[in-house]
């Protein structure tokens, strides 16, 4: 396993992303939430790859409780993993200072006993509005859960390049996540990653299998997703020639994306960890290739294909 050194800590170049083991998620999911004993075999290919971060949410089902039970558990054998989990507060709760403060104090306490840990390494805003919708008050409480030694390193989770600029205004949030893949390079061509880069942000790219949409069939991918068939083909052709998987093509365009510091990247079985695990192993791809994956790009309407996919995460 590679790693990435930044602000201190030794980051593998691969989070497992954890929603699949909380709940059913994925365009292409067909086996469902594993059970507990499937989810910790998961988890102990990743552990045992070198992977030393993972990523969940306090709305991904069970995966905090996944998590917490198994790293609490005499088969794993890292100790003090890497864990970033998730916020989004809600606004019919209350928007003044004492409410906002009093949701962001509960969501980390039940995340610290669900993750059975003292202290977050990384927690994150999962609705980007949060940064600015309260005015100062998030960044406050959070500062003082930094202070009182709950939480460690704050950092927002975004979808949009602008939003990456609203972070920025603020110099407390450490760490972003962005989704990024061979058909979604906004985060490249708006400049963004290069301003976290330049400001030793640590970046987790999540989203870069489009939740598994490139290795659908072509007669599974729903007649709404239809104007982009023709892009995944050419995206299959240009595997082809540089003689490699889908999966490869897309797993080293990222991960040689400067700034990247980890990619996010989910899986619901053991096998699917110790394919990605040796994807990172993968070549280089040739400056060829990268062009055309650039220009095929330009082609696809990411907007269209994230209301799709938003839509069947709320099915």
């Amino acid at each position: 396993m590679e790693y990435e050194n930044i602000n201190g800590w030794n980051i593998s170049k691969i989070t497992l992303g954890t929603v699949q083991l909380g709940m059913e998620y994925g365009i292409a999911n067909k086996s469902g939430k594993p059970s507990l004993e499937k989810a910790f075999e998961i988890l102990d290919v990743a552990t045992e790859g070198g992977i030393n971060s993972f990523d969940t949410a306090n709305k991904y089902g069970e995966s905090e409780q996944v998590l917490g039970k198994y790293f609490s558990s005499p088969r794993c054998k890292i100790r003090n993993p890497l864990l970033t989990t998730k916020f989004a507060l809600d606004p019919s709760k209350g928007t003044d200072r004492d409410s906002v403060e009093k949701q962001i104090y509960m969501f980390v306490e039940s995340s610290l006993e669900k993750l059975n840990i003292t202290k977050i390494p990384i927690y994150m805003l999962h609705n980007p509005k949060d940064m600015s919708q309260y005015g100062d008050v998030v960044v406050k409480a959070l500062k003082k859960l930094v202070d009182e030694g709950l939480i460690g390193k704050v950092g927002v989770s975004v979808y949009h390049p602008e939003e990456v600029e609203e972070m920025l205004k603020e110099d407390f949030y450490e760490a972003v996540q962005v989704p990024m893949n061979v058909f979604d390079l906004r985060m490249l061509r708006s400049g963004v990653l290069e301003k976290l880069r330049t400001r030793n942000k640590i970046v987790f790219v999540r989203s870069i299998y489009f939740q598994g949409l490139f290795f659908m069939e072509l007669d599974a991918i729903p007649n709404s997703l239809e104007p982009i068939v023709k892009c995944i083909k050419e995206l299959h052709q240009l595997a082809e020639m540089e003689g490699i998987s889908v999966a490869q093509l897309a797993f080293s365009f990222i991960r040689d994306v400067e700034g990247v510091t980890s990619l996010v990247v989910g899986a619901e079985t053991p096998e699917q960890v110790a394919e990605n695990i040796r994807l990172m192993k993968g070549p280089k791809l040739s400056s060829d290739t990268t062009g055309k994956i650039e220009k095929l790009a330009e082609k696809v309407s990411v907007e269209m294909i994230m209301k799709e996919l938003h839509a069947r995460w709320r099915r």
